[in-house]
């Protein structure tokens, strides 16, 4: 499944806690990782005599060969850091927007998944979850992998709401946990009887709003259940969990109190009247989660 992997670098620190992520997925199953450098090229000013106004054509195209350079030689580096392990490394790179520039190389590439850090700075360069990540994660053709920390992922948490969509994140979730050994837990949230909903049992209804509550959270257990049956993976440890309560709150309070390293999620899924879009739950989750997110973009076929 994620047999071509891209590392967009920016030249930061923090920008590389994405590539040994991206190096554990690719040691299994001959898997090939590109390191993506994006050189922004800064404007070039020469005295005038009114001041830094001119600007000089040439001397701004030897400003941009040093740039390329600087990233041929930063990625080269680290390529030869890791030519002796597994899984093979190409570099490459390519000057211009740099949300673009991913996109385009992860589209003619047919990179299967996108390892990036939330953020990292190089100079004037940001990379933060509102602008290149943000972008990447509304266009990208393949799932992104967003990293949030140096630590290993060990615990990985899907959460689903029973639709077709949300299981699109079922399949990579467990691939990821497969390649690095983690356990993994199933949860779905149960929406809580509110008092409109409960009023209308009418008197004395409150037994049954209860019965009604707990046969809901029954329902959701059976559901993750028989999604672990039918999807048998040899030696993973994986849970159900069921609680009660709002999608993206219980999530964000599961994983915290959990330890969780990373999360899977869709961009959307529909059943009923909930809804998981990025813009709502996906899009909570991703922003206030403090791990690491793997976001999957369902087939467009799905999507009509």
């Amino acid at each position: 499944m994620f047999s071509k992997i891209l590392v967009p670098l920016d030249g930061s620190l923090l920008a590389e806690r994405a590539l040994e992520p991206a190096l554990a997925l690719g040691r299994k199953y001959g898997g090939q990782v590109t390191l993506l450098r994006a050189p922004v090229p800064e404007p070039v000013f020469i005295p005038s005599m009114n001041g830094y106004a001119a600007y000089s054509a040439s001397l701004a195209e030897q400003v941009r060969d040093g740039e390329r350079k600087d990233a041929d030689d930063y990625l080269s580096a680290i390529k030869k850091a890791h030519e002796e392990g597994d899984p093979p490394l190409r570099t490459q790179v390519v000057a211009g927007d740099v949300a673009e520039v991913i996109l385009d190389t992860a589209a003619a590439d047919k990179i299967d998944l996108i390892v990036m850090s939330t953020h990292g700075y190089s100079g004037i360069t940001r990379w933060v979850l509102g602008s290149v990540t943000e972008k990447v994660l509304a266009h990208a053709p393949c799932p992104v992998l967003v990293i949030r920390s140096s630590q290993p992922i060990r615990k990985i948490m899907i959460p689903l709401d029973g639709s077709e969509l949300a299981e699109s994140a079922l399949a990579p979730g467990l691939e990821v946990a497969t390649r690095l050994g983690c356990s993994v837990a199933l949860l779905r949230a149960v929406d809580e009887l509110n008092r409109f909903e409960r009023a209308q049992l009418g008197l004395g209804g409150q037994d049954l709003a209860n019965r009604l509550q707990d046969g809901m959270m029954t329902e959701a257990e059976y559901y993750l259940g028989k999604l672990i049956e039918s999807k048998p993976q040899a030696g993973l440890d994986i849970q159900r969990v069921a609680v009660i309560g709002s999608a993206a709150h219980r999530v964000l309070e599961y994983a915290e109190k959990n330890e969780f390293d990373l999360i899977v999620m869709a961009t959307h899924g529909r059943t009923g009247l909930a809804r998981w879009v990025y813009g709502s739950v996906t899009e909570k989750v991703l922003h206030s989660a403090h791990c690491s997110m793997l976001v999957i973009r369902p087939a467009k076929h799905k999507l009509n």
